[in-house]
């Protein structure tokens, strides 16, 4: 155990399967137990009749917030995204305005202005295989044209390495605080915070209670256990035509590493 500012840490070790995985797997099995039984075997999947469309922040939201591993919506939402089948919403992909402590790291990139996050997404249990990597490809191309760097991040103390934006073909720079020692740079504000069980990120926290003080939170849930956590891992991905691509891709050419695996 590792004490941080009269705070106890302890270190978590990656999950083997990731947290929103099991959340799906969870969501089947309590919407097998409903009135109607399973009902979504009657909905037809074909991924090539799936339809991708721009969907309101509660829509999205409603989703999200069932299967997303977080269980909320982020700051600041720009646009949400849908794909159907049959007219039953199948997964929701939500992007916002990067984090506000980025905001001024990108003018170095040439990137403020241009670069949105994707924050959020999920499917649903039923939806085919590759509905992400559908739901993803196809709502980057509606985003507004003034957007030329999609950016992503995954928290390996989710289980996550960031295997569906390697299926888009995202580009995988690792941890921006590594990168630029600059940005985020103050020592050990990067904390989880486990409750009974479940894991919370520092703005999860601030969602649920109002706050991500370490002392609030303890008033609120004196059981809470503190994770220390490494940086969040980047993806990154252009838009464009070729020669902006190039451009923007050419801005974190240097950074670009291979992907990680399980």
């Amino acid at each position: 155990m590792l004490i941080i500012h009269d705070t106890y840490f302890y270190q978590r070790e990656m999950p083997e399967i990731a947290h929103q995985k099991l959340i799906k797997e969870k969501m089947r099995e309590e919407d097998a137990w409903n009135l109607f039984g399973e009902w979504w075997l009657d909905i037809d999947t074909d991924i090539k009749k799936a339809i991708v469309k721009p969907i309101d922040v509660k829509t999205a939201s409603n989703l999200i917030k069932r299967y997303e591993w977080l269980q909320c919506m982020p700051a600041m939402v720009k646009y949400c995204f849908g794909i159907y089948f049959d007219g039953n919403l199948g997964g929701a992909v939500v992007y916002s305005t990067e984090y506000i402590e980025n905001l001024g790291h990108w003018d170095k990139y040439d990137y403020t202005g241009k670069i949105i996050l994707l924050s959020r997404g999920a499917c649903v249990h039923w939806s085919h295989p590759h509905s992400a990597s559908k739901l993803i490809t196809a709502s980057m191309k509606m985003l507004p044209e003034c957007y030329k760097v999609v950016t992503a991040t995954v928290d390996e103390h989710a289980g996550e390495i960031g295997t569906i934006y390697q299926a888009c073909n995202f580009h995988y720079i690792g941890s921006m605080r590594e990168n630029n020692p600059n940005v985020n740079s103050r020592e050990n504000d990067r904390f989880g915070v486990e409750i009974k069980g479940k894991l919370y990120n520092a703005r999860s926290m601030r969602q649920k209670i109002g706050s991500q003080k370490k002392e609030d939170i303890l008033k609120c849930f004196p059981d809470a256990k503190f994770v220390k956590q490494a940086s969040k891992k980047r993806y990154f991905y252009f838009l464009g035509n070729k020669k902006e691509k190039k451009y923007y891709k050419s801005k974190i050419e240097k950074y670009i590493k291979p992907y990680p695996k399980r």
